[in-house]
């Protein structure tokens, strides 16, 4: 490319800057993240009552987006009520070492490595004999207690349990 080439190229790309900059948030304009949504916040992890129903009447179950870009969802283990974190990325459900001692599950000896968006973690392979997100339930679920997770995670061996895991816009919905 030409030397006359290079430079307008160069200036429409300044110019598209120049029009798009006054568009782009400032650091005053980003919102700050809330800290995610508190149990009581979180509908019934219970049997479903027809919200928990879609138009089939088939189970179905949807989760809001929070304010800072996650899906939260109560659900029960082992009948224990335990807050989770919706990860479609995680293998399996997650649980924290506080979550696992009020479901009842125990940590056996068995530890492994496994690979975490933050890097390697250690884990306990274990198996969760009962878990319901409203009416969507599930029985002997592959889990692991991580010791570093500040909250539990709802990964593709519960996820992939339900017919459909479906997000549009801010709403999550399984089936």
């Amino acid at each position: 490319m030409s030397m006359g080439g290079t430079l307008f190229w160069t200036a429409v790309c300044v110019a598209g800057v120049a029009l798009l900059a006054p568009a782009l948030p400032t650091v005053e304009d980003r919102p700050v993240p809330s800290p995610p949504p508190s149990p009581e916040a979180l509908s019934d992890a219970g049997p479903g009552d027809g919200r928990d129903r879609d138009s089939s009447g088939g189970a179905s179950k949807r989760l809001e987006r929070h304010s800072d870009g996650h899906f939260y969802a109560e659900a029960r283990v082992n009948g224990a009520r335990i807050r989770f974190l919706v990860d479609t990325g995680a293998s399996v459900v997650a649980l924290t070492p506080r979550d696992a001692r009020a479901a009842g599950i125990q940590a056996g000896p068995e530890r492994t490595m496994a690979r975490g968006a933050g890097g390697a973690v250690e884990i306990v392979p274990v198996t969760i004999d009962h878990l319901a997100l409203g009416p969507i339930e599930a029985n002997d679920v592959s889990a692991a207690i991580a010791e570093t997770l500040p909250i539990s995670l709802l990964g593709q061996s519960f996820l992939s349990r339900a017919d459909s895991v479906e997000i549009r816009g801010d709403e999550l919905r399984l089936r």
